[in-house]
């Protein structure tokens, strides 16, 4: 089907980026940051607190949310990482999407403002992101959640990010999540990348985003680091073993540059016997999570993703 009526209208109303070194990163995360900070809030929560953990080795705290939805203790939890190419997105982009996710799945959220390229390349935003899951299991007591419940999810980048950081888990011999939740991830299981779409260099239907920016972003995340020494899972889809991953949910849009990455990597993760349910939103776009306070339709798309995280978590 065509692009969803209401969400092209929506698209249509803003304001045209282009990706490419001719960016000015700062000013375009600023200008990100304004719009979300202008959009309603869809969910209200018991607590929503800003706070900082501590960082890898010799790197500085990280900022992360904690979002509860109840003031009940015993709550499963997910670390949430926000898309955005590596490049822009952050706390308050994303946080309309991690409202939702922890009323609709009853569960402590702990959204993750991670380091970004091109200020800080590969591996500061992945080895970010495995210090606050490290840090959300050894503190969930503490924050009122289950260390024997804790998931992994994220959108775009943040996928690319979750499958990384479970995969990391297993390497370093720390317990995994016991789930994830991937939104038109990044994985390189179709492009061989991990976030460069598969053929194409022009703007496709959804609002701009094209294969050439794709790549663009997973250039500047890498920022010349040797291919040769990127760890095996790096894009996830070089993984030598997947069956060290938990039970998955894939939600991809039909009109995505990325819908075949991660369509590519459920089938593999199918064949390898893990767990995995996949679920293509029809009429809808990359990015459409970000833009659920204005499309009532891409909050209906949404729906089967914070469904199947409430399913993993509650049983």
């Amino acid at each position: 089907m065509a692009v969803d009526p209401e969400l092209q209208a929506y698209i249509d109303t803003l304001t045209e980026v282009v990706f490419d070194d001719a960016l000015d990163v700062p000013a375009e995360r600023a200008r990100e940051r304004e719009e979300a900070l202008e959009a309603p809030r869809l969910a209200r929560l018991h607590s929503v607190e800003d706070r900082t953990v501590p960082g890898p080795e010799g790197a500085p705290g990280i900022p992360v949310r904690v979002y509860r939805p109840t003031p009940g203790e015993g709550l499963p939890a997910v670390l949430y990482l926000h898309g955005g190419g590596f490049v822009v997105g952050g706390l308050d982009t994303h946080d309309n999407a991690v409202r939702l996710l922890a009323e609709q799945a009853g569960a402590l959220v702990v959204a993750v403002d991670y380091r970004m390229a091109p200020e800080h390349p590969f591996p500061a935003a992945l080895e970010d992101c495995f210090a606050a899951y490290t840090w959300l299991r050894d503190e969930a007591g503490p924050l009122g959640a289950d260390p024997a419940r804790i998931a992994v999810a994220g959108d775009s980048a943040g996928g690319f990010l979750s499958l990384s950081t479970a995969f990391m888990a297993a390497e370093r011999g720390v317990p995994g999540p016991v789930h994830l939740g991937l939104v038109y991830p990044g994985t390189g299981a179709a492009s061989g990348e991990g976030f460069a779409g598969p053929g194409g260099d022009g703007a496709d239907a959804s609002g701009g985003m094209s294969a050439d920016e794709l790549g663009w972003y997973m250039r500047t995340f890498l920022g010349g680091f040797p291919l040769s020494e990127l760890p095996h899972y790096v894009p996830p889809a070089r993984a030598r073993d997947l069956t060290v991953l938990p039970p998955a949910f894939i939600l991809t849009a039909e009109h995505d540059p990325l819908k075949e990455d991660g369509t590519a990597f459920a089938k593999r993760l199918e064949q390898a016997g893990v767990p995995v349910e996949a679920w293509d939103a029809p009429g809808m776009v990359h990015s459409f999570l970000r833009w659920m306070h204005a499309v009532p339709a891409a909050r209906r798309s949404a729906q089967p993703f914070y469904d199947a995280m409430r399913r993993a978590l509650h049983g």
